[in-house]
């Protein structure tokens, strides 16, 4: 296959943009890059006319719940985390009926290729009794879209007084509807669970499926889980994430930061993706450059649930990997990195009171060849090099609102709307074509719309979310 006459960000070494320029793809790999007048190569396959557009490579959402999705819409709206978590996720989520998960994650794959992202880090919670069956339905979603997938199992095993007291003030149930979502679990049978999922699905789809253990919310879990966790994950050659100083009541741990009790057990490490870090210090970001630990700042759900903004300028200038990620899609409104990537870098020019403390060039490399090392890929995708998996985005240069243009990460970071990206390869199959996705049959986008709709409107209604509708507008007025 070739892809010719396009503006090819390659993030290689030297951050090459290529004015008229050409990938050529031998299979699942990468096999010549450069100016569209130098290719020597034929294509025995197809030839798509990249012309007008950006070749960037395909991004990277190193933080995502996609079976969340089906809560947006309004019931999530102006609820702190844990206000959220315990009367609209865990209630709603409970309601969720299996084939519900499978369209939950069938919506996502579908926005998140129209957005351009190839690889996705999700964090799957469900009570441990579904694990299988969930995993079964949620990976056949992502093998039959195409996405590069990172399968994270979460679990808790621990429930500190503080943390309870918390959720037990904010939980506005019957006292019949009180249960948590992520109860608490057996740490040998979560494990056992979990090594059952890497024997069965790692790997799998020709190696664009990988799982990794999850110890869900740090604060939620025992040191011998948190060690559990890594020593699986090591033993299978994976890493584990985990949720961390996300908010003011998790940043602190057996009496010292969250970073610091983490490195004072021994538990991170550059195999360690650590999402959010919110709420932390100077000295925690020591530990975390240290270490060699990776992290996914998620800075848009961050802001919706009113958790503030990571010190991403810091953590940068420490040394430290850092992926971007969209979090649920309850806490976001969507699925759509190339669009966050306009909230991080102003949220941190905001932060900092620094115009120039995060770049439109260093967001997009957050986006795709950071956020490739922050999930232990970087050797295979994140950058258009010659060897690397042909994990493409096609963005149309087109629009009114992308002109004038003089430097493209400007523009892609500015001024695009994460719309604009029309063509998607990954593993070099065309998995999105014209921004209709290849893996859904003509006429099956409008009723996987309807179902996901029904579905939402059911799960609501057997939670008993409060209801949020227009007609609440007249009264808030």
């Amino acid at each position: 296959m070739l892809v010719r006459h396009g503006d090819v960000v390659t993030m290689d070494p030297f951050r090459r943009v290529i004015a008229d320029g050409y990938v050529a793809v031998d299979g699942d790999r990468i096999v010549g890059v450069g100016p569209d007048h130098t290719c020597d190569f034929e294509a025995s396959g197809e030839t798509i006319d990249a012309s007008h557009h950006a070749v960037l490579p395909g991004f990277v959402n190193a933080h995502t719940h996609s079976t969340d999705l089906l809560l947006r819409g309004g019931v999530c709206d102006d609820r702190r985390l844990y206000d959220w978590l315990v009367n609209v996720v865990d209630p709603g989520c409970r309601a969720y009926r299996d084939e519900d998960l499978a369209t939950a994650t069938e919506l996502f794959c579908l926005e998140a290729l129209r957005s351009g992202i190839t690889t996705v880090v999700d964090s799957v919670e469900v009570p441990i009794d579904r694990w299988e069956a969930t995993a079964d339905m949620v990976l056949d979603v992502y093998e039959r879209a195409g996405l590069r997938t990172v399968y994270a199992q979460m679990f808790y095993d621990a429930m500190p007084p503080d943390v309870q007291a918390v959720m037990e003030a904010n939980d506005r149930r019957p006292p019949e509807r009180r249960e948590h979502f992520g109860a608490l679990m057996d740490l040998d049978a979560a494990l056992k669970g979990i090594e059952r999922l890497l024997q069965e699905h790692h790997g799998r789809a020709g190696g664009r499926i990988a799982v990794w253990p999850s110890p869900g919310v740090a604060i939620l879990c025992s040191r011998e889980g948190l060690l559990g966790a890594q020593e699986l994950a090591r033993r299978y050659g994976v890493m584990t994430t985990v949720h961390v100083c996300e908010s003011p009541v998790d940043a602190v741990q057996c009496g010292m930061s969250g970073i610091a009790y983490l490195e004072s057990i021994g538990y991170l490490g550059p195999d360690v993706l650590a999402g959010h870090c919110v709420q932390v210090s100077t000295s925690d970001i020591r530990l975390l450059a240290r270490t060699g630990t990776k992290v996914a700042t998620n800075p848009v759900s961050n802001l919706y649930l009113g958790n503030g903004v990571a010190p991403v300028g810091e953590l940068l200038a420490a040394g430290v990997t850092v992926g971007v990620g969209t979090d649920d899609a309850n806490c976001n409104g969507g699925v759509n990195l190339l669009a966050d990537l306009k909230v991080l870098a102003l949220a941190q020019k905001g932060r900092y009171g620094d115009p120039g403390v995060l770049t439109a060039e260093r967001a997009l490399e957050m986006a795709t060849i950071d956020g490739a090392q922050a999930v232990g890929m970087g050797d295979l995708i994140g950058s258009i090099e010659v060897g690397k998996k042909a994990d493409l985005a096609l963005v149309d240069l087109r629009g009114s609102h992308l002109v004038p243009r003089h430097s493209v990460a400007s523009v892609l970071v500015y001024q695009a709307t994460g719309t604009e990206v029309d063509t998607v390869l990954v593993d070099g199959r065309v998995v999105l074509r014209d921004r209709q996705p290849v893996w859904l049959p003509p006429g099956a986008e409008a009723e996987l719309l309807a179902r996901a709709q029904d579905a939402s409107d059911r799960a609501r209604r057997v939670a008993e979310l409060p209801p949020r509708s227009d007609d609440l507008w007249r009264s808030r007025a």
